[in-house]
């Protein structure tokens, strides 16, 4: 199996992720809806943010190969099958955690900002408790390891390597055992 060939199953099972968490982030949706007396602007954004959510997940699953081969950095010689114990599999590992966790933020993220526009637009003023302020840190957090796990983690597996050995130099050939 390929690197691709990985990515592309991966790519295809955070669709279906992507999918039901859209179902429960709606069904939370509609509870702050109606304990906030919502307006059509909350229900509107809220819908614009499902839309899009669901746009991402129709185009993991239809164009999974071309979105292995944007995410994967090129090869300097193909490798036909991943060896488990190779940089290479390291790389993909990183980089299928980090479209779970970008996944995961992305969903929280539109439930946050349709919160806070529908709190913002509130004639009488919603405060935000320290769990609602510690929540909003760690989802920029997450959404920011998401990022640099997918765009970046090349330079994880570097540091993963260094930690790993040491300092010492290391070869794709001294990782097998």
């Amino acid at each position: 199996m390929s690197r691709e060939d990985v990515v592309a199953i991966a790519s295809r099972l955070f669709s279906v992720f992507l999918l039901v968490t859209t179902i429960r982030a709606v069904s939370n949706a509609l509870f702050a809806a109606e304990a906030l007396s919502s307006t059509a602007g909350f229900v509107a954004l809220m819908t614009v943010g499902s839309l899009a959510s669901l746009a991402v997940a129709a185009l993991l699953w239809y164009f999974p190969l071309t979105i292995a081969r944007k995410l994967l950095p090129v090869m300097k010689e193909p490798k036909p099958l991943v060896d488990p114990v190779s940089r290479t599999a390291l790389e993909l590992a990183l980089t299928v955690i980090g479209i779970w966790v970008l996944a995961t933020s992305l969903m929280d993220l539109t439930y946050w900002i349709a919160l806070l526009a529908q709190a913002f637009g509130a004639e009488d003023g919603v405060g935000f408790g320290p769990h609602q302020r510690a929540s909003l840190v760690a989802l920029a957090v997450e959404f920011a390891l998401g990022l640099w796990l997918v765009l970046g983690s090349r330079g994880v597996v570097d540091l993963v390597q260094r930690l790993r050995y040491a300092g010492r130099p290391m070869n794709d050939d001294d990782l097998r055992p």
